[in-house]
């Protein structure tokens, strides 16, 4: 592959955590905690190793950030009912809400970064990126997503499990 192909990878993937960074600074989200949010509104249920794995990112950082948004009441997490080691991860409705703005900002990245291009080009060029993700970036075992199941669910900042709550997901958001 070309050296500049590569480059300009970075360089948009630069841009892009700039913005997200700004437009996200307000609701005091750092890290990868977007990333985290986005996934567990597409899998409710997802483990933070799911979250490594599809995002091919460090534990410790998918770990720091989870606690933080389970101390900002944005995420629940649940005992794994076959494994009381692993943690289960739900949205809260502030977290429900928080996907909005996730995708507002995206999209706005989205659209200054298209701008000029034919909608035809834009398809191509997401299938050749798709093809180079495919190539080093296998989805992990059980990467589409896990199936919800039981547990024992741990709100935001409380120390053991409620009463009643044993893995009811919440709803996929739109």
């Amino acid at each position: 592959m070309d050296r500049s192909v590569l480059s300009c990878l970075l360089r948009l993937d630069r841009c892009r955590r700039r913005e997200l960074k700004r437009a996200l600074a307000p609701y005091q989200y750092v890290g990868v905690m977007h990333l985290i949010v986005l996934y567990i509104s597409r899998h409710p249920g997802a483990s933070q190793e799911e979250i490594t794995g599809f995002y091919a990112l460090d534990k410790t950082s998918v770990a720091r950030d989870a606690r933080r948004l389970e101390d900002l009441g944005h995420i629940r997490r649940c005992t794994a009912p076959d494994n009381r080691r692993q943690y289960q991860l739900f949205l809260t409705e502030a977290g429900q809400a928080m996907t909005g703005v996730i995708d507002e900002a995206t999209r706005r990245f989205q659209q200054s970064l298209s701008a000029g291009i034919p909608p035809e080009d834009w398809q191509q060029l997401a299938v050749l990126l798709q093809q180079l993700v495919n190539n080093i970036c296998p989805v992990p075992p059980g990467g589409e997503g896990p199936q919800a199941g039981g547990g024992a669910c741990r709100a935001a900042g409380e120390k053991k499990p409620p009463e009643g709550l044993t893995g009811s997901p919440l709803q996929k958001v739109q």
